[in-house]
């Protein structure tokens, strides 16, 4: 576990005021608003790199050696990766600005978390899924969770197989066979039913999660993959970054083997090392409390999640103050976040916030139009945490803050 940094750190204001430093009471890890990496100056960072201690890095293009254990920015040295077990190794994940689309067309779901745009077809009897870069991928009741084929309400809580049919009639029970039909053990009386496979909208299997493998990836097209390697491919140094092929290695092809193949790196949307350690701060529930500083507030908003599909399921949260947000997360974590004063707040925005590890506060500091950015890694050891978000001088007006790609990292200890 990382130990928390104290005294002072200092802060480059932006907007055209580079060079009027601020002292801030850190408890925790910061990067300064406005402050460049010597590895994209002259570039645009359009990259997130996120390391085992919960700091980030903006780079503007990155390739991954041909050994698959180092990251290379561009302009930069390489870094290495994190592997699970490993403390040492520096990079947890990294994401391109934005978020991936999710697939709107037919897309299957594994237990895992995996998602896969494509298309079913029969080969040779067997029901495959024909995915457009990672090939035929093998459908198994085992570790299917949800087969889309159409656009069909999601059925809630279940606690049995829900086959929805293309007039949207549903069939519940216990999904027995996969493949030009497909065979329903009802519940009620054991009986087995048989639909044509061309029938099917939609097949949710009761969920089984199971954990990640060892690297997951995020695509443009929505796919969602977890794979056992991933490494730069030889003979390619003399192209551009984002031309540059990253071959991969995965469980669970057609043949229920390992299965080779290759994706462009302009394809790729996020990549994550030993997945499990990362935790979305969006899936914690908080509870909203009124701030110190203004305990007669009628209006208390709970934060909000920002879009869908975030790389890591981190999707962005807005908080609005003032107000004090608290959540249970796990003890011993990391909180990682980008956070932003955004743009259209920042003619009147003017706030504090503070985040606390119980009773105790880790780090604190001011936002406004001036310094209106920074990224936080703050150690949570109690796993009691507390967001506040406190008014300016100006009190509480446009006082909102954004936290992009909000995540909790849970990292070894350095002794394993």
């Amino acid at each position: 576990m990382i130990e928390p940094r104290s005294d002072h750190v200092h802060r480059r204001a932006s907007a055209g005021v580079a060079g009027a430093l601020a002292a801030v009471f850190l408890l925790g890890i910061e990067v300064a608003a406005g402050s460049e990496d010597p590895a994209v100056a002259g570039h645009e960072a359009v990259w997130t790199m996120v390391e085992v201690d919960g700091s980030r890095r903006r780079v503007p293009e990155w390739s991954l050696s041909t050994s698959g254990d180092s990251i290379e920015p561009v302009g930069g040295r390489p870094v290495p990766v994190a592997s699970e077990g490993s403390f040492e190794a520096r990079v947890r994940a990294i994401a391109r600005d934005g978020e991936p689309s999710s697939p709107a067309g037919p897309h299957l779901v594994l237990q895992s978390g995996e998602r896969l745009p494509g298309r079913p077809d029969l080969v040779d009897g067997t029901l495959v899924w024909r995915h457009a870069w990672l090939g035929d991928i093998a459908i198994d009741p085992e570790t299917l969770r949800s087969l889309v084929l159409a656009a069909m309400p999601m059925p809630g809580s279940r606690d049995a197989d829900v086959v929805t049919l293309s007039n949207g009639d549903r069939l519940e029970g216990f999904v027995t066979e996969l493949g030009s039909d497909v065979v329903v053990e009802r519940l009620e009386d054991g009986s087995s039913q048989r639909v044509p496979f061309e029938r099917i909208a939609r097949i949710d299997l009761v969920e089984d999660p199971r954990s990640p493998a060892a690297i997951r990836l995020w695509s443009r097209d929505g796919t969602v993959v977890d794979l056992e390697d991933l490494r730069g491919t030889r003979g390619e140094s003399d192209l551009e970054p984002e031309a540059r092929l990253l071959a991969f290695e995965r469980s669970g092809g057609a043949g229920r083997g390992r299965s080779k193949g290759v994706v462009f790196t302009r394809e790729v949307v996020a990549v994550a090392w030993s997945p499990s350690r990362i935790e979305p701060l969006s899936a914690f529930e908080f509870a909203t409390l009124p701030h110190p500083d203004a305990p007669d507030r009628s209006w208390l908003p709970s934060p909000t999640t920002i879009g869908v599909g975030a790389p890591f399921g981190a999707s962005s949260i807005r908080f609005i103050g003032p107000a004090r947000f608290e959540a249970r997360v796990p003890p011993g974590s990391i909180l990682s976040a980008s956070v932003e004063l955004p743009p259209l707040m920042r003619r009147f925005g003017d706030l504090e916030l503070r985040i606390l590890d119980g009773d105790r506060e880790r780090w604190r500091r001011d936002f406004s139009a001036i310094s209106p950015q920074a990224t936080i890694a703050i150690p949570i050891e109690t796993g009691r945490l507390a967001i506040e978000l406190g008014p300016g001088l100006r009190g509480p007006v446009q006082d909102r803050l954004r936290f992009t790609l909000p995540m909790l990292l849970r990292e070894p200890a350095s002794s394993e």
